[in-house]
């Protein structure tokens, strides 16, 4: 059975909360003051704390610098309660390590839907025990993939922060696998049973956009989060909001520099007040979720830009984790695609028990090491993907589709051209061979992107070039929506 200790100083409000999570099969017991909780840790390790904020002897938050170790490497989860919440005491809080935050008078089904992700004894431990023993033998992390030293703070993150109810924000370029992060996260959590809502926020901001222009009221005006959701194919009473829908789980927006500051701060409120006000007239439906933001630039410079709300970064500021790009992930360019060699064959054999299994040459391994990957993960996984489908029996090279694309391309050069000339020739031959793509050129051409865009800069190409192949590339890339994995 667990063991609560419940500090509160208040008889009515310990004599409920104890009736409760005796009702809940816990073994209760109590303390009035932060030195009878003291005591109280001197003598036994609970499993769970609730503890009032305000206490006759000083602020409940002192508590948490001198809590035990439930087990090796975990603090025992902490829940305050305080009837004068602010972000501000949030914000805190979480800093000191709370596992969760709630408002007096308490509200029974947030309370018991904690209680319900309670970390019961060695259950926790031996999960992590083998995840870190499965990360060291295969280079794997749930659903994550590589053993490099700069993916390994991640990992230590989300062994920390997985079992807490802390939001969390995911930081790092386009494609280096933010929302397959947010989804291990989820997947190690408490709420890995409850739903898995990942919103994008460049199509949350369209859409909303679009749907209340059409209706005549400004875009920015109702909380998007709290309203139904009517563009996912739902039309009738059942419409559930973001937050509904993500109840009892984990809500991922994905891109939160694409939502309106105002969107932001509302959701920020959302958070705090941990129910849905709908605008029907009906009373607030109450909402249990913890929240997941991702971002493709550092948080500061965002703050600094207008793109993200002061106070939202804060309470994300002390559990943020940053994926490192792959081209400094040394070695896992080589997991990642055999990964994807491994999962390709097994749709395949999946789909015909006489496939013969295809394998990658030492060539395309060889790619993988020296290419800079400026598409990260993403760019790793198509490319992989299209090789596979353009080989027979063997992965010839990362960049078979685009030579089987340039065909017969040549370029002419007469004895005693200049060697500047001839280069440039060579340049824009291949660019325009390969539909304008510079990262694909400076690969074919056996030098870095950066000295290629040094060369078209001396070349007076520029950004923006007259060859039709690079116009329309340009052009499609400003035109693609942005997104991040």
């Amino acid at each position: 059975m667990p063991h609560a200790l419940i500090i509160e100083d208040d008889p009515n409000s310990l004599s409920g909360l104890s009736a409760l999570l005796s009702a809940d099969d816990f073994s209760v017991a109590s303390a009035s003051t932060l030195a009878e909780a003291r005591a109280a840790l001197a003598r036994f390790i609970p499993d769970v704390i609730l503890v009032d904020l305000n206490l006759p002897d000083g602020s409940g938050l002192e508590l948490l610098h001198s809590l035990p170790l439930q087990r090796p490497g975990a603090l025992v989860p902490v829940i305050v309660m305080t009837g004068n919440a602010t972000v501000e005491s949030a914000i805190e809080g979480l800093r000191h390590g709370i596992w969760d935050y709630l408002v007096k008078p308490v509200d029974i089904p947030s309370l018991r839907s904690l209680l319900a992700r309670v970390p019961r004894p060695h259950e926790l431990a031996e999960e992590i025990h083998g995840l870190r023993k499965t990360l060291r033998q295969l280079g794997h992390f749930g659903p994550l993939t590589g053993k490099s030293r700069a993916l390994q703070p991640v990992y230590d993150a989300l062994e920390t922060l997985a079992p807490t109810e802390i939001a969390v924000m995911i930081a790092g370029e386009t494609g280096t696998g933010k929302k397959l992060t947010a989804s291990t996260l989820h997947q190690l959590s408490r709420r890995r049973k409850g739903p898995l809502i990942v919103v994008d926020g460049h199509h949350l901001t369209a859409m909303h956009a679009t749907r209340y222009a059409q209706a005549g009221h400004p875009a920015n005006a109702l909380n998007w989060f709290d309203e139904p959701q009517r563009m996912t194919g739902l039309h009738d009473a059942r419409e559930l909001s973001l937050l509904e829908q993500a109840h009892g789980g984990t809500l991922v927006v994905d891109g939160i520099t694409a939502v309106p500051l105002t969107q932001q701060k509302m959701l920020l409120q959302a958070l705090e007040r941990q129910n849905c006000l709908r605008t029907s007239g009906t009373q607030p439906a109450p909402t249990d979720f913890r929240l997941v933001l991702t971002i493709d630039q550092a948080p500061r410079t965002a703050i600094t830009d207008g793109l993200l709300d002061p106070e939202l970064a804060a309470l994300v500021e002390a559990s943020t984790m940053t994926l490192a790009p792959l081209r400094e992930r040394d070695g896992d360019a080589v997991l990642l695609a055999y990964a994807v060699l491994d999962e390709l064959n097994h749709a395949a054999l999946a789909r015909d028990s006489a496939f013969s299994a295809k394998v990658a040459s030492a060539r395309l391994i060889q790619e993988c090491m020296t290419y800079e990957w400026p598409g990260n993960v993403r760019e790793l996984q198509q490319r992989v993907r299209a090789a596979y489908l353009a080989a027979d029996d063997v992965l010839e090279s990362l960049h078979a589709n685009e030579t089987h694309q340039m065909g017969s391309s040549s370029v002419q050069v007469t004895v005693g051209t200049a060697l500047a000339e001839v280069e440039d020739l060579l340049i824009r031959a291949t660019l325009e061979a390969v539909g304008g793509t510079r990262h694909r050129a400076a690969s074919l051409l056996g030098i870095s992107p950066k000295t290629l865009y040094n060369k078209l800069q001396r070349m007076q190409f520029g950004v923006r070039s007259n060859s039709p192949a690079l116009a329309d590339q340009d052009q499609t890339q400003a035109n693609a929506p942005r997104s991040s994995v």
